[in-house]
């Protein structure tokens, strides 16, 4: 082979290897690997575009409940009535201990009658709310007979909200009261404190019938 056909020789490998290259992603739509890619031209003259920033929610606040507002009064007496003992669990009038009253500092205050207890039996009442600090309860009775071991009255009044929570009272073991109600007849007053939710249970002996007044102070109704 003379030196003329390697001349003609090599341009065909060189050919080749070109149309291999270029030739062939032309053909076939590709980018063609040995060229430097090309970067979109970019006007100078164009605003550069802001990217897109989505608005971030901000954190819920915790909300802070509602306080409960405390009963207020009409001035309307209330009746209370009788449930079920089985409402509170109480299968009977549970055995009534006796424990010292609190000290008196309101007697010279104006009572009104807010609510009122009347029966003949022994029972439970329904629960009912007091809003007030300060109250008292006014009991008077008609007895079958004149010996007050043989007729009496007791009862618990008791916290509905803690079981723990009670006062007692027993005629037998306590001296009526003069007051403005009374109407010449023998009136027990049983002083409480502290608003909430209560009920009675209440015991009777040889009584006709009895009434229990709550009575609140005036000024705050």
């Amino acid at each position: 082979m003379d030196k003329k056909d390697l001349v003609f020789f090599g341009v065909a490998i060189v050919i080749v290897i070109i149309v291999a290259l270029i030739g062939k992603p032309l053909i076939m739509g590709e980018p063609i690997s040995i060229l430097p890619s090309s970067e979109p031209s970019v006007d100078p003259n164009e605003p550069m575009p802001i990217p897109s920033i989505l608005p971030t929610r901000s954190p819920r606040p915790t909300e802070t409940p509602t306080p409960i507002p405390t009963p207020t009064w009409d001035g309307e007496v209330k009746t209370v009535g009788y449930v079920d003992p089985s409402t509170y669990n109480i299968e009977t009038p549970e055995q009534i201990s006796m424990v010292q009253q609190p000290v008196s500092y309101q007697q010279n205050r104006e009572m009104t009658t807010y609510a009122i207890i009347q029966g003949e039996a022994s029972g439970v009442t329904e629960i009912f709310e007091i809003p007030f600090g300060y109250w008292e309860m006014h009991i008077t009775f008609d007895s079958w007979t004149d010996i007050p071991i043989h007729s009496y009255l007791e009862f618990q009044i008791r916290n509905a909200e803690d079981r723990d929570d009670y006062q007692t009272f027993n005629s037998v073991d306590e001296g009526p009261r003069v007051t403005q109600d009374s109407d010449a007849q023998d009136t027990w007053v049983l002083e409480q404190y502290g608003s909430g939710s209560y009920y009675f249970v209440i015991k009777e002996q040889l009584l006709k019938s009895y009434t229990i007044k709550i009575m609140v102070p005036k000024s705050d109704s």
